[in-house]
């Protein structure tokens, strides 16, 4: 069978690159309007550094979305629905319940966040979408068709693994490194919630990781290694790269950027290679 491959546009890369850049600053331009109109109830304040680091998250997540955009099977409308469920479920709704239990003193600013980012992703989806999309002729979608509960186990397993990653990788972070840097580092101001409470923060959050993945994963037809390596990417890059880089990575030291970025590079893409296991078309198994 010929192989298939996570193509770029055919304009070329310098192209390519300029369209996601407008979509990063689009995507600046948006969470700024929406830093200004909330003021203190904005997780981050309207300024130029800021912007400048929301053009290049933004260009981030169009970039993670890309392959699966010049590749999908579904039609425009469909696509941008797809890559709006992604934004929602694995961002919007994974961080808003995250920081909701995590600090419940600005629970109302989580919500708050999580409403607007689902309606800025849904600007991100469609300018994305609108400006990466090739005109094709749309190929059949793959037959691959389960029962609602088919689809239901599938993402409920692939939460479960999200949920295991994230102990694993996090136990084995937290005694290389982050538990000496909170207990010689006091004036950062760092804690851990109970432990309980981050159980029940990723173990919602970890259905929301399948969720996303499903709708990405559904509309394209690709061997599964490749589409294991496209929705790890952008696994690491939505849920968890590009929100970091915009909070906290300006805040805190190199070494605890790179150990934390690391564990969540290994949480997120071995999640999506379980999604792809479980979502990828029959017919494109290798």
């Amino acid at each position: 069978m010929k192989s298939i491959t996570m193509t770029l546009p055919k304009q070329g890369f310098f192209p390519y690159l300029a369209r996601c850049l407008t979509v990063g600053i689009a995507y600046a331009a948006a969470n700024f309007i929406v830093a200004v109109v909330l003021g203190s109830l904005s997780r981050q304040s309207a300024n130029l550094e800021n912007f400048a680091v929301w053009i290049f998250t933004g260009t981030l997540l169009c970039m993670s979305f890309s392959p699966f955009i010049v590749r999908s099977n579904w039609s425009s409308t469909k696509t941008i629905l797809a890559v709006w469920a992604a934004l929602t479920f694995v961002r919007s709704l994974g961080l808003g319940i995250e920081g909701a239990l995590f600090k419940p003193a600005s629970t109302s600013i989580s919500l708050i966040g999580a409403f607007t980012g689902t309606l800025v992703g849904l600007l991100v989806a469609w300018l994305s979408v609108t400006l990466l999309m090739q005109d094709h002729a749309v190929p059949s979608e793959n037959n691959d068709h389960h029962s609602w509960w088919g689809w239901t186990w599938r993402v409920l397993v692939v939460g479960l693994a999200y949920f295991l990653f994230y102990f694993i990788f996090g136990a084995t972070n937290a005694f290389l490194y982050t538990i000496n840097f909170y207990k010689n580092n006091p004036q950062y101001g760092l804690t851990l919630p109970p432990a309980s409470v981050i159980f029940l923060a990723q173990l919602l959050r970890g259905p929301l990781f399948g969720l996303g993945s499903l709708f990405i994963a559904r509309s394209v037809s690709l061997p599964r290694r490749q589409l294991a390596l496209g929705l790890g990417l952008m696994l690491f890059v939505v849920g968890g790269a590009a929100p970091y880089a915009e909070v906290t990575f300006r805040t805190m030291p190199l070494g605890f950027n790179l150990a934390t970025l690391t564990e969540i590079l290994f949480q997120n893409v071995l999640t999506g290679t379980v999604a792809a296991s479980l979502f990828g078309a029959k017919q494109f198994s290798e």
